[in-house]
């Protein structure tokens, strides 16, 4: 027989029932306020880039917290957000009437790190953390750039790596074979590499950034810097990198003959991969079976 230690065994068996129901009632009370609490919150969404600089040279790491679903991307401002690289927490700060904040940060060493943003748990909003590479690089290293669709089967998923977050009915793209081993042989020893999206659909909405990063991260590409092109598009972004003195960016891997235009415009080398049929490969362009053929290119 079941006893109560701190109830006298006198106690009517309906008293012992009433006070079990009163604290049943209690616990379900309490999951209703947290629940709540939950539902009342704001979604949002973190947008966060990537980061460029030379070792002991600061950095400024830019982000953006904007209402989840709103067509007009509404700002949300007062929000406190908290940021840590490489698991380690760097500083806080919260966003401002544009739903922007800026973090400085001071790297010491060359490498990759991994920039982590979340929303206080205490605040209004909920949010999904995000995150984002901090390319930390030597300028004498040479820089290749990559465009996107050179890395996917062609046809995949229309030229998209996977669905941004929220949209329905649109699988991940296919790797190409070898692209990711290729490419890490290529960046293990001599090359930093920037990514590219070269088409428009791979470029649609706030979350472009972190789609991308997911789709490399996921087949095993190696890290390097995300690039998504702004006005001016993918001219003015190798204009920004060099006015930035990133001026080893002499070479590129793609598959469109639009990229390799750029591309030749601006003085650089360019492998296309696969080569494009007779007629459409530019002049200057060199052109590669596969991906294993692209290292005998560059």
């Amino acid at each position: 027989m079941c006893r109560y230690p701190h109830l006298p065994q006198t106690l009517p068996l309906v008293s012992r029932l009433g006070l079990r129901t009163l604290l049943l009632v209690l616990l379900a009370w309490a999951s209703v306020c947290a629940n709540g609490e939950a539902a009342d919150k704001i979604p949002g969404l973190l947008t966060v880039r990537d980061a460029l600089t030379l070792p002991n040279h600061p950095v400024r790491i830019d982000a953006r917290l904007t209402a989840a679903g709103q067509s007009d991307d509404r700002p949300l401002a007062g929000v406190l957000l908290h940021l840590r690289i490489d698991g380690k927490a760097i500083a806080s700060q919260t966003t401002n009437q544009a739903g922007q904040v800026s973090f400085d940060y001071l790297p010491k060493m060359r490498g990759t790190n991994v920039i982590n943003l979340s929303v206080d748990p205490a605040a209004t909003v909920s949010a999904e953390m995000r995150e984002a590479t901090l390319c930390v690089w030597e300028r004498r290293r040479p820089i290749v750039l990559v465009e996107l669709e050179s890395l996917m089967q062609p046809g995949s998923a229309s030229s998209a790596p996977s669905a941004p977050a929220g949209s329905v009915g649109r699988p991940a793209a296919e790797p190409v074979p070898d692209a990711a081993d290729e490419l890490s042989k290529l960046t293990q020893y001599y090359y930093n590499v920037v990514y590219v999206p070269g088409s428009e659909s791979a470029l649609m909405g706030n979350d472009a950034a972190h789609t991308l990063r997911q789709w490399l991260v996921s087949h095993k590409f190696p890290p390097g810097f995300v690039a998504v092109p702004g006005t001016g598009g993918l001219s003015a972004t190798l204009d920004s990198f060099k006015q930035d003195g990133w001026t080893t960016m002499k070479s590129g891997i793609g598959r469109t003959r639009a990229f390799a235009d750029t591309l030749l415009q601006h003085r650089l080398e360019v492998v296309v991969v696969p080569e494009l049929p007779k007629g459409e490969l530019p002049r200057k362009a060199k052109g590669a079976h596969d991906w294993k053929d692209v290292r005998k290119k560059l």
